[in-house]
């Protein structure tokens, strides 16, 4: 049986490891963080604009070139932003401070598209994506707070033209540009009556699905977002390159009232090709 067994992990292995070779290069792991910078209003909540810098955000994609192309990443990164300097309050006789907000990003997003050769040097890939951006938000005014939530999950397209600057270096330039949306806010009055019905469950999972399950269909009338980012890659050996990218996000969605967001990031990566 132990036999059996060591030939059968030796088999996958040497099979694992022949696929690799006859596809040597064509899928990349990719590890990036850096900082990034907020600047948000969203009149729900308080017509101040908020602004913040976080470091590090970070995330991770897989990617694979073959007949088609294919691209799945997730990103996080966390805000505290604070409209005024950190104070004090007194509250039942108590000398207490101030937190600032606390606003928590996640993106996860799939490209699904194909790459045409334009000459020796450049190549143009483009097709059609799938993005999502949930965002719980936490505005803490003093002893009181407010919990609030932005979600979308978009249906669009992409494009990214590929430019090889020398023999190991490259630049990249894509746009994410999602058309029809799903898109769930809070409620003008922040914690309404089904605000409190969706999470009289106390499950997680149960208030994010409730949260979910209020949005509503929306297109460019509506809502207005897109990725854009311009990466700078230095090849150091078959496997491994590594780089720097410029990542800047816009969000305006304007019901029940407007919520403007800028985000720029610059994010150092190392990618491993295999």
């Amino acid at each position: 049986m132990r036999t059996f067994c060591m030939t059968f992990v030796l088999s996958c292995f040497l099979a694992f490891f022949a696929y690799g070779q006859e596809n040597e290069k064509k899928n990349d792991i990719t590890i990036y963080f850096g900082p990034s910078h907020l600047i948000r209003q969203d009149l729900i909540f308080s017509p101040m604009v908020h602004r913040d810098m976080t470091f590090p955000a970070f995330g991770i994609e897989y990617s694979r070139r073959g007949k088609f192309y294919q691209n799945i990443g997730i990103q996080y990164a966390g805000f505290d932003p604070m409209v005024s300097e950190p104070f004090t309050f007194i509250f039942d006789g108590e000398e207490e401070n101030a937190y600032p907000h606390y606003f928590t990003f996640i993106d996860l997003d799939y490209l699904l598209g194909k790459e045409k050769k334009l000459d020796g040097k450049s190549s143009f890939t483009y097709g059609g994506m799938f993005g999502s951006k949930v965002q719980v938000l936490n505005y803490v005014y003093g002893r009181i707070s407010s919990f609030g939530y932005f979600a979308s999950f978009g249906l669009g397209g992409f494009g990214q033209f590929r430019y090889r600057l020398g023999e190991k270096s490259t630049l990249t330039a894509g746009l994410q540009l999602p058309v029809f949306s799903w898109v769930a806010r809070s409620p003008y009055l922040v914690n309404d009556d089904e605000f409190i019905d969706n999470i009289s469950s106390h499950s997680g999972l149960k208030t994010f699905l409730a949260f979910i399950g209020d949005g509503k269909f929306a297109t460019w009338n509506r809502i207005q977002y897109f990725d854009f980012d311009l990466t700078y890659d230095l090849e150091l050996n078959p496997r491994w390159t590594f780089g720097a990218r410029y990542w800047f996000e816009f969000i305006h969605f304007s019901k029940p009232r407007p919520l403007t967001s800028f985000r720029n990031s610059l994010q150092f990566q190392a990618t491993y090709s295999f």
